[in-house]
């Protein structure tokens, strides 16, 4: 009999894909169309901050109803409607002719549910396929989403000197839209018991038995789970991850370009970012199931206030590339553990409810630093207060998440307690 792979595997493979395709779609490489449309339309960088300001307040006013929605009905179905209309929505950005257009369809794009990594699709989906090896299971799928960016980078440069920016939103949205949608149909399954199969493609056996199953999946309700100190530390700590990642990611190779570096030599340093997100989900993946997360995220947390301090001070093309590195690390890890450690904390029948619930709060801060780094560069002419602050965020959620175990659920302590006494 031949030996057959976990078709888990198989989905968080397709997702990986998936998200690499999503990314080029406006969302990784969104930094790329900053300078000719800012050329070719006279707007300032305001227009581009809020823009992805509304996009996140898109996504925080729908991520509630997106979870409830994927926890009935799994991610596959409402996938498949969703990207078509995502696609045509990044299409239709080659067509406006003012900054307020594109506020309007960013925060559309935001309400269908795509924010890179942070989409829920992807991540409730294989939430869903793995328990004891979900953390392996989230790198092999994270690694296409820096992988995205990485080719997309010098792609879009190359299409937008080929075509021009507009045809060149026309055709990452309807490429990125059929490719998607044709991986969601053929390969993707809601959950392993679709097919007749348990998580991790086999059961827990362990001699403390079903004590131990009940611990490792506990699934807690969401009225249960915002009662817990630390869904509200995660919030605010991952929050703090994705206000920096907003910050660097939009501002990126226009804040290069008015260094003095070409726009080519940016969009290739956005590239090496992106690889070093993609090499940091493999780095971590033989640790994040051995140890706890809350520590190997410090890794993260350490290498994106490096990333900022040293982006401050680049003169030379190698501290460039350096400081992508860094700030890839950053990103990779707290992305990763992430989409690892809420599922592992709250437990998987209801993670699309719990994360949809806790991204408003996560996101807001995403949104403020998008905005407040358009703002204060039209203001001062210059970065450096937003970098700065960033990075004083940066260390407020390593603090909150470091102080964050796993929560123990009142009934698995109540079993342990029985168990003893007999």
């Amino acid at each position: 009999m031949l030996w057959k792979p976990f078709y888990g595997w198989i989905v968080v493979s397709a997702l990986s894909v998936a998200g690499g395709f999503t990314m080029s779609m406006g969302i990784g490489n969104f930094g790329v169309f900053v300078a000719p449309m800012q050329d070719e339309l006279g707007i300032g960088s305001t227009p581009f901050g809020v823009g992805l300001t509304a996009r996140l307040i898109g996504f925080a006013i729908s991520g509630p109803i997106i979870g409830r929605l994927l926890d009935h009905y799994g991610a596959r179905g409402p996938l498949s409607v969703t990207v078509v209309i995502f696609g045509a929505s990044v299409a239709s950005l080659g067509q406006i002719q003012a900054g307020w257009q594109m506020i309007a369809l960013q925060m559309f794009m935001g309400m269908l549910g795509y924010w890179g990594s942070s989409s829920l699709y992807f991540t409730v989906m294989a939430s869903q396929w793995f328990i004891r090896k979900r953390g392996k299971a989230m790198s092999v799928m994270f690694v296409g989403f820096p992988a995205g960016i990485a080719i997309s980078a010098p792609i879009t440069h190359a299409l937008i000197e080929a075509f021009g920016w507009r045809d060149s939103w026309a055709i990452l949205g309807i490429t990125g839209s059929i490719v998607v949608l044709l991986i969601t149909r053929l390969i993707l399954r809601n959950r392993p018991e679709d097919m007749g199969l348990v998580p991790d493609g086999s059961p827990v056996t362990s001699p403390t038995g079903g004590l131990e199953a009940r611990q490792l999946d506990h699934s807690w309700t969401l009225h249960d789970a915002i009662r817990t100190g630390a869904f509200w530390r995660m919030a605010v700590a991952f929050g703090t991850v994705m206000l920096g990642m907003s910050a660097i990611g939009l501002f990126w190779v226009p804040y290069f370009i008015a260094q003095g570096f070409s726009p080519s030599m940016a969009a290739w340093a956005l590239a090496a970012y992106a690889t070093s997100q993609a090499g940091t989900s493999i780095l971590l993946a033989r640790f994040v199931d051995q140890y706890q997360s809350r520590f190997l995220a410090m890794f993260g947390y350490a290498s994106f206030i490096a990333a900022f301090l040293l982006m401050m001070n680049s003169a030379a093309t190698w501290q460039l590339f350096v400081t992508a590195v860094l700030g890839g690390a950053g990103v990779g890890s707290g992305m990763l553990l992430q989409a690892q450690m809420w599922p592992t904390y709250f437990g998987r029948a209801n993670i699309g409810t719990i994360r949809g619930a806790a991204l408003p709060l996560t996101l807001a801060f995403s949104g403020v630093g998008s905005a407040s780094t358009g703002l204060i560069f039209d203001a001062t002419g210059s970065y450096s207060p937003a970098w700065w602050a960033a990075i004083a965020m940066l260390v407020v959620g390593a603090m909150l998440l470091v102080i964050t175990p796993k929560p123990v659920p009142a009934l698995a302590v109540t079993d342990l307690q029985a168990e003893q006494r007999a």
